[in-house]
């Protein structure tokens, strides 16, 4: 099993250089388990908007669409330990990973904030969080771009457990994982989401065009 700490700036927030490490890793460990949690007490508040703001936004938001792509396939078990705030970019990640847990303090939010800054979704990225989210909740989540507390998390389906410590609990939900015998883990996972993030060459470049105004570091909102 290997295990991947998020790290950055503030609440471990994501650049480019921080998306291609973690794609490495995950290369690097192509049929580990893998667990997935936050330095200190934060899991991951998502891109770094300062640092989108004096480089190239597109650059980063096609890393971070690699990389969740690549975790949401990643043959062999994955667990999110959400052990702090998850927001936006932090919070999808926890969604490509197949078990999600959360540590049970009213403190700590959780949500896909991107509509709320003035972030669009690349289509990728929704066809994930379709996958992943209840078909009731996934209009709330994504279209009041609220944060939620963990045990709201769960009602949501952002989360599927909580507990005191989410990394102790997800060393061990892996490890139970893991236990499975390896080949037929990666063939169910892999028939359960063939085919779920292609998307045609039309439809992502009508995405491209609607969306450049977007990517605008000027246009990001504060939240």
């Amino acid at each position: 099993m290997h295990e991947v700490t998020l790290s950055g700036r503030g609440p471990n927030t994501m650049t480019l250089e921080s998306l291609r490490a973690f794609g490495e890793e995950l290369r690097a460990h192509p049929d580990e388990p893998i667990l997935i949690y936050g330095e200190g007490k934060a899991f991951s508040a998502g891109l770094d908007l300062k640092a989108l703001a004096v480089g190239d936004p597109r650059a980063v938001t096609d890393e971070i669409e690699r990389l969740i792509t690549a975790l949401f396939h990643h043959p062999a078990p994955t667990v999110a330990a959400v052990n702090g705030h998850a927001v936006a970019g932090g919070c999808l990640v926890a969604q490509a990973c197949d078990y999600r847990i959360g540590t049970d303090h009213p403190g700590i939010k959780i949500g896909m904030t991107g509509v709320a800054v003035g972030i669009a979704y690349p289509p990728v990225v929704l066809r994930i969080l379709r996958h992943r989210l209840p078909r009731h909740t996934i209009e709330r989540v994504l279209l009041e771009a609220e944060r939620h507390t963990p045990r709201g998390a769960v009602a949501l389906g952002l989360l599927d457990e909580v507990a005191p410590d989410a990394i102790e609990a997800g060393r061990e939900k892996l490890i139970a994982m893991a236990a499975h015998p390896r080949g037929a883990y990666a063939a169910a996972k892999r028939a359960l989401r063939d085919g779920v993030t292609d998307v045609g060459a039309e439809e992502q470049a009508a995405f491209d065009s609607a969306a450049e105004r977007l990517w605008d570091p000027g246009n990001f909102g504060s939240r």
